[in-house]
């Protein structure tokens, strides 16, 4: 198993997408969390065997009361921080220990698309991505707009998500991702989520740990 070029896929990727502005969809809507969620922390773990695990990132996450992040900060396995984000008014700022600032800034289009670009120095622009998000919140399809160009399809099972289908921009598969909730909490939040890489072969288990 490649844990490295997982975990390179994984932050390019963003699947757990901390980057909103006051416009956008809430964090706890395009994850299907149900609300009143004041933080929570998530843990996400490689398995190479049935018992053999190790710790790939941690990230704890505060909430607006509207559900959106409001600050997050990232940690990697060696549990050195790699990320924070902080919401601004129009902007949300993440910093890098050993990058300059991202400002991102998130524009509501049409026919429920949002489009998420970030800029160094507020001026060159270092990624881009649109949303597409069905009616009630959920995350349908994440286009990559400015670096790989990859398309990433989110599929749902009695509208909760089960694979992520991630298409190069030619059309062609590079990566299936299932996803498994495999315990729920009084809340009906998702606590063990388990994700099954098919291309490269690899398994993930992500704990959340939630303060109401």
């Amino acid at each position: 198993m490649r844990i490295n070029r997982l975990a390179y896929f994984l932050i390019l990727s963003g699947i757990l997408i901390a980057v909103q502005s006051c416009t956008s969809v809430p964090y706890v809507k395009k994850h299907q969390l149900q609300a009143g969620i004041k933080n929570m922390t998530v843990s996400t773990f490689v398995f190479e065997s049935s018992k053999d695990s190790s710790l790939l990132k941690k990230q704890y996450l505060e909430f607006t009361k509207q559900g959106r992040v409001n600050y997050s900060v990232t940690l990697n396995a060696t549990l050195d921080t790699i990320q924070t984000t902080e919401k601004k008014l129009f902007f949300t700022k993440q910093t890098f220990p050993d990058l300059p600032n991202y400002y991102c800034k998130t524009r509501w289009k049409t026919n429920h698309r949002e489009r998420i670009s970030c800029y160094s120095q507020k001026k060159h622009k270092q990624n881009e991505k649109i949303m597409f998000y069905s009616k009630d919140g959920r995350i349908l399809k994440r286009v990559d707009n400015f670096t790989s160009f990859n398309t990433y399809n989110y599929n749902y099972d009695n509208r909760e998500l089960s694979s992520i289908t991630v298409e190069d921009r030619s059309g062609t598969l590079i990566e299936t991702i299932h996803v498994t909730c495999l315990k729920k909490e009084k809340n009906k939040n998702c606590v063990i989520l388990e994700q099954h890489y098919t291309v490269s072969d690899s398994l993930l288990r992500i704990y959340r740990n939630y303060n109401y």
